[in-house]
C-alpha cells in the first residue's frame, strides 16, 4: 500500500521511507531486510523496494550473507552527517518517544538526557549507545515500560527511563537532580510550566 509523505515532515517521499531512514540512520546497526520490515511493522516487499531506491541514491549500502541481504546506512556518503542530523531532529528519539508516551497518564514532564541529549545539543563525543529518559510524575510503571520497550524496538537502541516524582523534581535538592537540571536535555513531553 502506497503511503503519502509523513505529515510531520513532508520532505520524505513516504511514511515508509521516513521510518526506514529513522531506523537505519539512528539505529547504527546492520539488519536483514526481513528484520527491518518486522521492526517497522511493514510488508517485506515494500521495504525491499524502498531500500533498493535508497541504495541507488547512496543512502544505504548492502551486502549478501547467504540468502540474506543485510543493509545499513552508508556512513561514507558525503551527505551522511547532515542527513543523520536532519533525521535525528525530525524523526529521532524525541519524536518517537513523544508518540509512545502520549498514552501514559501521570507524566508531568519527559526529557531525554545523557549522551544523546548532549550530542543533539552540539557537545562533541562518541555516538550514544542508548537513550536516557527522564520522566517526572507518577506514571503507571507497566504502561511506561511497555511504551519505552516499543520505542526501543522502533529506534533500535535501548531506552532507559528514570522516574522522579514531581515533588522531588521541584525541590531540586538532590545532587542527581541538580546535575540533570544543569546538563543538556531534549524535551519529549514539555512541562505545563518552565520544567527546568
Amino acid at each position: 500500500m502506497k503511503t503519502g509523505p509523513p505529515a510531520l515532515f513532508p520532505l520524505f517521499r513516504s511514511e515508509l521511507q521516513a521510518r526506514i531512514l529513522a531506523r537505519v540512520a539512528l539505529g547504527g546497526g546492520e539488519e536483514s531486510v526481513a528484520e527491518l520490515a518486522s521492526a517497522i511493522a511493514e510488508d517485506p516487499g515494500n521495504t525491499a523496494r524502498e531500500l533498493a531506491r535508497l541504495e541507488r541514491a547512496g543512502i544505504v549500502s548492502s551486502r549478501r550473507v547467504g540468502r540474506n541481504k543485510l543493509v545499513r546506512v552508508n556512513k561514507t556518503a558525503p551527505f551522511y552527517e547532515p542527513l543523520r542530523d536532519l533525521i535525528t531532529v525530525v524523526l529521532g528519539p524525541a519524536t518517537v518517544l513523544a508518540e509512545y508516551l502520549s498514552a501514559c497518564d501521570g507524566i508531568v514532564l519527559a526529557d531525554i538526557f545523557g549522551s544523546w541529549a548532549a550530542r543533539y545539543r552540539g557537545e562533541p563525543g562518541r555516538d550514544p549507545a542508548d537513550i536516557d529518559l527522564l520522566v517526572v510524575g507518577n506514571p503507571d510503571r507497566d504502561d511506561l515500560y511497555d511504551a519505552t520497550q516499543e520505542a526501543s524496538r522502533r529506534l533500535n537502541r535501548p531506552v532507559n527511563p528514570v522516574v522522579i516524582s514531581e515533588s522531588r523534581w521541584d525541590a531540586a535538592e538532590e545532587g542527581f537532580i541538580m546535575e540533570l537540571r544543569s546538563r543538556p536535555r531534549v524535551p519529549v513531553i514539555p512541562a505545563g510550566r518552565d520544567g527546568s
